[in-house]
């Protein structure tokens, strides 16, 4: 008997076996094979579960040192290919280390048992490392209603990669380090095995492997949908008729029923309570809403008129990111925009939150009396506010639109329904004492801080209506914060919780070092005529609008001459609101075989004139006079 021995064989255990030496290029399939496995199930985690995949969290996580002026360059020199190359590039990156990990291991031949911990150790390093570093926290704990998908979703994933290395090792050949016609052998410890017989044993351990992925994937699905909440008060807001006042205070008492009724007594002082595994328990808290007990469910009803709208295929621009309004060039914005037309920016480069009302929370937690959790139902039986309310993003050009493909169309106006900030406060018994700011945090992770101020603000809101339809998906379905006067960075969409805090806060678009706090920057711009329009000698008419937050617009200005002589336009309509833009026009008369510049300027509530000097948007918002050229056709 041959006693030559492969040692790679000698470190392959009983029970969870490879067999050797697949050679390189089958390294290199084999970790190719359980790259494209672990994918799969990280776009199933995607979907299924809205776990956010990897790339993404990475590309956020170099968007944090990567320095504004570098961003700037990319987002001029590729327009809206700079994300897609970005998200792109950061993919195959992380394929090609995959695979090259997996190709080492079956290199080496590295045991089912050696494999089945790299994964644990891949899934580890997911956990204590990519998590905190792209603000999720350890094992996903900072993700609002998230975390058992992300943590569950992940521990699949990673067990479908070593599924697919044990499955690509068994299918390895036994020639190949010992020269033609040589045959490795079984060390003397364990006992030979033909060639189908350990490929047999690695099939069954990769069965083995692959079914702990797939179980672990269906459970983390059966516990996100019907697990437990705990550690949270759930507070249930009745509608008005049911409380026999409009002026009636209910406060909400432990319970270990599944009942809900409006409770009569008043307590002027909150009371505490113990908070039971299988209930939450509700403290007495005095409140402006009848609010009543409820025991903890996983599922809440959902009011008919408020139907989850379809998931839309948008024709966003190249990389699915940022969407222009609607406006055709050459026409003036109408005064409310449609849902359907309205600007759309994501941070997302790959996709959306995709919440459901039925699984939808809102927690109020932090530095407040108790830690709460309000269902749709409760944020609908809300005294309800209606406001019109423009929204810019941050990014908007004012002047020389030409310079992004989105220009200057990143604005948009709508009406609004939603919730005072200050009253969903309230069911947590409000702030305490020295609570400094508010942050709003969304079920994709971003985060934006608001100065306790001005998230009290009256006109500060959690909407769910726009132009009296329910929130499209794009623009923060189900619920969406509104603030005034800031940009749309501050208007947080898809939000899931509120945290009130005694320090200051350092949200999303803050650690890209892009405005603390985005107060919006006046602007005008010219809709008609067009840039670079060829028009008939004579007099024509200069229309736009004009935008300055909640500081309002005085008067706007414009200059048929490059500035030399300015006419003040006449403003349109009434006024739609304290935050919403205004649309103004004009005349002037363009000679024959001529060129005319055509500027334009505004001028906030305040009196302030907006700043002339062209500024990029990062890090504070676009700065500039709006000008374009036309030319009047031959005679």
């Amino acid at each position: 008997m041959n006693d030559t021995y492969d040692d790679t064989a000698a470190r392959t255990p009983r029970g969870f076996a490879t067999t050797r030496d697949p050679g390189l290029a089958g390294s290199i399939r084999g970790g190719a094979l359980a790259t494209s496995l672990s994918v799969l199930f990280m776009v199933l985690a995607n979907y299924l579960l809205n776990v956010r995949i990897i790339p993404e969290r990475l590309l956020e996580l170099m968007l944090v040192v990567v320095p504004p002026d570098i961003f700037e360059i990319a987002i001029q020199q590729y327009g809206f290919d700079a994300k897609r190359y970005a998200i792109v590039l950061v993919t195959i990156t992380m394929l090609v280390a995959l695979t090259a990990v997996g190709a080492w291991t079956l290199w080496r031949g590295w045991s089912g048992y050696s494999i089945v911990c790299l994964s644990l150790a891949l899934w580890l390093v997911t956990m204590l490392v990519v998590m905190p570093l792209t603000g999720a926290g350890l094992f996903g704990l900072e993700i609002v209603n998230g975390t058992r998908a992300a943590v569950g979703g992940h521990f699949a994933i990673a067990l479908a990669y070593g599924a697919g290395l044990i499955f690509a090792g068994g299918l390895g050949r036994t020639k190949g380090r010992f020269g033609p016609g040589e045959e490795a052998v079984a060390p003397r410890s364990v006992a030979r095995r033909p060639l189908e017989v350990r490929r047999a044993r690695s099939r069954r351990s990769a069965l083995i492997v692959a079914g702990g992925a797939v179980s672990a994937f269906i459970g983390t699905m059966a516990l996100v949908r019907w697990g437990p909440r705990f550690n949270v008060t759930r507070v249930v807001v009745l509608e008005p008729e049911a409380s026999g006042s409009d002026n009636a205070r209910a406060a909400a008492r432990p319970t270990a029923t599944p009942s809900a009724r409006a409770v009569s007594s008043v307590a002027s002082e909150p009371v505490p309570t113990p908070v039971s595994m299988a209930t939450r328990a509700a403290t007495a808290v005095p409140t402006a809403f009848p609010v009543a007990e409820a025991q903890a469910t996983p599922t809440a009803s959902v009011p008919k008129d408020m139907d989850s709208p379809p998931v839309r295929q948008l024709a966003r621009d190249k990389d699915g990111v940022v969407l222009p309004s609607g406006r055709r060039p050459g026409e003036l914005a109408e005064p409310i925009t449609r849902p359907d037309d309205f600007y759309v920016v994501s941070k997302n480069a790959v996709s959306d939150p995709r919440l459901e009302l039925a699984d939808w929370r809102l927690r109020v937690e932090g530095e407040v009396s108790r830690a709460i959790e309000v269902d749709f139902r409760s944020l609908r039986n809300l005294p309800a506010v209606e406001v019109t309310k423009t929204l810019e993003c941050i990014s908007n050009l004012v002047t020389k639109c030409e310079l992004a493909p989105f220009g200057c169309d990143l604005i948009s106006t709508a009406r609004w329904k939603g919730v005072h900030i200050h009253d969903i406060l309230a069911l947590a018994g409000g702030p305490k004492e020295g609570v400094s700011s508010l942050v709003a945090v969304a079920a994709d992770d971003f985060t934006t801080a608001l100065p306790i101020e001005v998230a009290l603000d009256p006109d500060t809101l959690l909407v769910y209506e726009m132009n009296g339809q329910p929130l499209l998906r794009e623009h923060g379905y189900p619920a969406r914060i509104l603030v005034p006067g800031r940009y749309g960075m501050k208007n947080a969409k898809w939000v899931v919780a509120l945290r009130a805090l005694g320090r200051e806060y350092e949200d999303w678009y803050g650690q890209r070092n892009w405005s603390k706090h985005a107060i919006v920057r006046t602007m005008t711009r010219i809709d008609a005529p067009g840039r670079g329009a060829r028009l008939p000698a004579g007099k024509h008419r200069i229309a736009g609008i004009a935008y300055a937050g909640d500081r309002g617009i005085q008067k706007v200005e414009f200059s048929p001459d490059g500035g030399d002589v300015w006419q003040v336009a006449e403003l349109l309509g009434e006024s739609l609101g304290r935050d919403a833009w205004v649309r103004w026009e004009g005349h002037f008369t363009l000679p024959p075989n001529t060129t005319l510049t055509l500027m334009a300027r505004a001028t906030d509530g305040t009196g302030e004139l907006q700043p002339e000097p062209f500024n990029l948007p990062q890090p504070d918002g676009s700065s500039g006079w709006h000008s374009l050229e036309v030319t009047s056709e031959a005679g």
